[in-house]
This record gives structure tokens, C-alpha cells and sequence, in this order.
């Protein structure tokens, strides 16, 4: 195991880092985009955990990871992409340098507060945690600042990739059935979500939260 550290720590950091790629990203498609990327590295982290712990269902997750959060997840949300934005540029409440200084604070409040708990030399564990709890925390935070409902379902997107990454990086790969009811909860949120979308942007002809504020009583 601590042969394969190293590698295994860089994938989780490159794993946080795709949530400030989706933080800069001013297009719906760039912003997919780095959902997939995420969604890959994910998988390759699941093939390298499987490699280091001799665990063969994390090659099983590593396919599904592929599946289901680097293929049907981005298609669903390219769909709603191109159904109902009609302008596909990222709109958010805060300007972009508040956003990125937020999202810098919140990784370092997790490293920080998850470093008091777990202690330094381990293994694993030292890096996943305070990396999966920070693409929570950024997630929850997409979800409120920016202003499409596609993106607050990237946001969720987000949050369950930081509970995957919790789950396969501090117990070294979760059980198989597990893993499966994550992965058919957040397709079944995302294909929900998404037709929820459809709906209300056929009904009122825009899905900008700005202006569905306007119509409450």
C-alpha cells in the first residue's frame, strides 16, 4: 500500500481540483466537461485503489464510475443544456474572485478542521477526507450561488462524488452493494431533477431562479 501513496493521494488532489474547473467554467459546456473529467479520474482513482488493496470490486466500481458519472450523468445534463438554455453562459450571484477566494476557504477550513481529527501519517485517509468534504461543502455552495437549476444539479453532482471519495478513500473501498445504491440514487436525482427542469422551463419559458422569485405570492 504505501507504494501506491503517492499516486493515489496526487489522483485525490487532481479530483478537488476539477471543482475550481467547474468553478471558472463560464459555458455550460466547459462546465460538463469538467464533470466528466472528474467523473475519469474518479474511475482511475477506483482502478488504482483496486490495484494497491488487491480489492476487485473496486474495478467494478471503477466501470460504473465511468458509466455513470463520467458518460450518463454529463449526457443527461447536455440534454438540458441544449433544451432549455437558450443563452449557455454560467450565471452566479457572486463574482467570479469571490467564488474562487469562498471555495479556497472552504478547502482550507477542511483540511484544517479534518487535520485536528485525524492526524498527520494516515496513509490514505489524510488525503481523501479533507478532499471529499471540501467538494461537499463547494457543492452545497454551487447549489445556492449559482442561479440555473442545471448548474444546482451539477452542485449535487459534486456533493455525491465527495461522499464516494469519502467512502473509497478512508475504508480503502466501500462493499459492492454499497456502491450500487449510491450510484442508482444520484442517477435517479439527476434524471428527476432534470426532468423537473424540462417541466418548468415549458411552463414558464425560463429556468433562471432570479426570476421564478418574482412569481411568489
Amino acid at each position: 500500500m504505501q507504494n501506491y501513496q503517492g499516486l493515489v493521494n496526487f489522483l485525490i488532489e487532481l479530483v478537488l481540483a476539477t471543482v475550481f474547473l467547474i468553478i471558472i467554467a463560464r459555458r455550460f459546456n466547459n462546465v460538463i466537461m469538467a464533470v466528466i473529467i472528474q467523473g475519469v479520474l474518479l474511475g482511475v482513482l477506483c482502478i488504482a485503489l483496486g490495484w494497491a488493496t488487491g480489492n476487485y470490486e473496486m474495478y467494478i466500481a471503477a466501470l460504473l464510475t465511468l458509466v455513470v458519472k463520467a458518460g450518463i450523468i454529463p449526457f443527461v445534463l447536455n440534454k438540458a443544456v441544449h433544451k432549455v438554455a437558450i443563452n449557455r453562459a454560467v450565471e452566479s450571484f457572486l463574482s467570479l474572485k469571490l467564488m474562487f477566494l469562498f471555495a479556497f476557504c472552504l478547502v482550507f477550513t477542511s483540511y484544517l478542521a479534518t487535520g485536528q481529527v485525524i492526524g498527520n501519517g494516515s496513509g490514505l485517509i489524510h488525503e481523501a477526507l479533507p478532499a471529499a468534504i471540501s467538494m461537499m461543502l463547494i457543492g452545497l455552495f454551487l447549489m445556492i450561488n449559482l442561479k440555473f437549476p442545471i448548474m444546482q444539479i451539477v452542485g449535487l453532482v459534486v456533493i455525491e462524488n465527495g461522499i464516494f471519495l469519502a467512502g473509497i478513500g478512508t475504508t480503502h473501498g466501500m462493499p459492492l452493494v454499497v456502491e450500487l445504491g449510491i450510484f442508482m440514487d444520484i442517477l435517479v436525482g439527476v434524471l428527476i431533477m432534470g426532468v423537473l427542469v424540462f417541466q418548468i422551463n415549458r411552463s414558464f419559458d425560463t429556468i433562471d431562479t432570479k426570476n421564478l422569485r418574482n412569481l411568489r405570492g
